[in-house]
């Protein structure tokens, strides 16, 4: 079941879901469960990611709500950082889900704008010695004790498959924890969707992942090209999203550099004045330049559900 994209303006894609009009998650689940097992690239579970990602941006009890109110069985674990990190699990019959919150929800274009023009990407070692975002690795650090004692204690109750998912900062938040999931079998860790994720480490950094990072963009995304810089590389293989909503899956990096002249890059004083327009009540009624409206979660899901009801995609 297709869905028409929504308005392209800031209202109708801000997160969560349900700014304008209820939206219900998971729709169709029933038809096309999660499949925990499947290692390699599945649409299905590529949909299903981009949803539960989605759903990392609400409220704990509209999480709760959510998987209810879809049929899904299972318990929902919730954790708060000190400052602004959020991410939740679904402990399920078959497979267990972790799900990191992207950027902050009352002030979501302005942070994506903050992002684009920040220069303060001081890199921090992690506990392997590669560099990562000092940022990213702190906002981490405010959830993850916790996270991964629950993770323990559910897989000792009942060892199930583990995948993790983000959006945005969520995304780069879900990489590296995967990174630590892989010091620990026992967490039985399967593999990791992201979608919209920045760069989040050096080029040694990832190596330690030893399962498939399956890293979506939707075609003029900025935030996949931040941070700028030397340093700092993407981890897993992409899977991009044309303007026409075609699938090209499983790209190359010779590909993805092919990809990098249509970027984007905003200066502060371009930010400054989007974000000045967006401080006014109108500019919610206004469509959003594309390379901010692809980085929507809501346009993921969109993308990633027509993806899944057609043959909508190539490969490589």
């Amino acid at each position: 079941m297709q869905k028409p994209l929504p308005r392209q303006t800031p209202q109708a894609l801000n997160p969560p879901a349900n700014v304008i009009e209820p939206y219900t998650f998971f729709e169709t689940v029933r038809d096309h469960p999660f499949q925990g097992l499947d290692t390699a690239l599945n649409l299905r579970n590529a949909w299903w990611l981009s949803d539960a990602a989605l759903l990392a941006y609400s409220s704990e009890a509209a999480v709760k709500s959510a998987f209810k109110a879809a049929g899904i069985s299972g318990d929902v674990a919730y954790f708060h950082g000190l400052s602004s990190t959020q991410a939740y699990v679904i402990s399920m019959p078959d497979a267990v889900v972790l799900s990191f919150r992207g950027t902050q929800v009352d002030n979501f274009w302005s942070s994506v704008l903050d992002f684009a023009v920040d220069a303060q990407f001081l890199p921090a070692p992690d506990s392997h010695g590669d560099l990562v975002h000092g940022g990213f690795l702190a906002a981490l650090g405010e959830v993850w004790p916790q996270v991964a004692a629950h993770l323990s204690a559910e897989q000792a109750r009942s060892p199930r498959p583990l995948w993790i998912t983000g959006h945005s900062l969520g995304a780069a938040l879900a990489t590296l924890a995967a990174n630590l999931c892989c010091d620990d079998p026992s967490l039985r860790l399967q593999g990791v969707y992201t979608f919209g994720s920045p760069r989040v480490g050096d080029s040694a950094f990832g190596a330690n992942i030893r399962v498939p990072v399956f890293r979506f963009r939707n075609d003029s995304d900025i935030v996949p090209h931040l941070p700028l810089g030397l340093l700092f590389r993407h981890v897993g293989s992409l899977q991009f999203v044309d303007g026409a909503g075609h699938l090209h899956s499983n790209l190359t990096s010779a590909m993805e550099l092919m990809l990098d002249p249509g970027a984007h890059f905003l200066s502060p004083k371009e930010a400054a004045t989007l974000q000045a327009l967006l401080r006014t009540g109108k500019a919610f009624e206004f469509p959003l330049p594309g390379f901010l409206a692809d980085h929507a979660p809501i346009n993921y899901v969109s993308a990633l559900l027509s993806a899944r009801e057609g043959p909508a995609s190539s490969g490589t």
